[in-house]
């Protein structure tokens, strides 16, 4: 089976099709800030965190620039794959041993 990949977003989703179907679409990534995925801010220190095991796992992060009110400056994006395993298994545990708990 052949498929087709197509990124609407300029790369922060990924979708992928059967060749000749072009109804049926499958979610393949999607890049998400902590922000996002948490629905508040994260933090400097819980940040730091998500990059660090991101990087040891070899995740490719990507950087989007945003302006609100209350914050401005880059935020990291992850694939929302990697953020659903971060915060919902082991790979968070920190130096000490404590796991840090989505919500």
């Amino acid at each position: 089976m052949t498929y087709i990949y197509e990124s609407p977003d300029n790369g922060k989703t990924v979708y992928r099709r059967e060749f000749n179907n072009y109804k049926k679409r499958e979610l393949i990534m999607q890049m998400m800030s902590l922000y996002d995925y948490l629905g508040h801010a994260a933090g400097p220190e819980l940040g730091r965190l998500v990059a660090y095991a991101a990087a040891k796992a070899g995740i490719k992060s990507e950087m989007k620039e945003v302006s609100n009110p209350k914050y401005k400056g880059n935020v990291m994006l992850y694939p929302k794959g990697f953020l659903d395993l971060y915060f919902n298994n082991s790979i968070n545990e920190n130096t000490n041993g404590k796991q840090l708990l989505k919500g």
